[in-house]
């Protein structure tokens, strides 16, 4: 059931969701299935060889990019930086913005798991070549395998829930024909 979006300072309301806002989503949808290919395929490579190695020096500098995307989306969400808002009225309105709020609480908690990960044995989180220092000592063995644990099945619960995230939107385009998808898409210049 569509529901009435609320128009900015009383003004027309937007069609679309802002550029920022649709690349801040995309980018950070396109960065968490490349850290859940990566993390999910290196075990798979014998430990020390070029290909794991770099495996995992790529996921550890996508996951540096995706907590500072992370964080911008935070702050422009914070800041207004969404343009279209919605009221919530029905119970299917309360879900979407359930899982909404339960897909950035996942994130957060699964980026924070990354850093404990490398920081939980006093290394570095090395993005790019550059190292982000631990400001933990040594927790020992068990205590990283605890955020090992944490952060492997928190990746597939996020997954499972950005599943869910798309399989609705895809409703919204195929079923409900009601916009709800194409306000995330890029918009299409009309030939002249």
């Amino acid at each position: 059931m569509p529901v009435s979006p609320v128009s900015p300072a009383g003004g027309p309301l937007p069609v679309r969701y802002s550029v920022e806002t649709r690349w801040l989503h995309w980018l950070t949808a396109v960065m968490v299935l490349v850290q859940f290919a990566f993390g999910e395929t290196w075990g798979f490579m014998p430990r020390g060889t070029e290909v794991r190695v770099a495996m995992i020096m790529t996921h550890t500098s996508v996951g540096v990019l995706l907590a500072a995307t992370f964080l911008t989306r935070i702050v422009w969400a914070v800041t207004g930086g969404r343009a279209i808002r919605f009221p919530v009225r029905t119970p299917l309105d309360h879900l979407a913005r359930l899982v909404h709020w339960l897909l950035y609480v996942m994130l957060g908690a699964e980026i924070a798991l990354g850093y404990m990960l490398r920081w939980s044995r006093g290394r570095p989180v090395v993005a790019f070549g550059v190292p982000i220092n631990s400001p933990f000592a040594d927790m020992g063995v068990g205590v990283q395998r605890i955020f090992g644990q944490c952060h492997h099945w928190l990746a597939w619960g996020l997954i499972v829930v950005a599943a869910f995230h798309a399989v609705a939107a895809i409703y919204h385009a195929v079923i409900c024909h009601d916009g709800v998808l194409q306000r995330m898409l890029p918009s299409r210049r009309q030939a002249g």
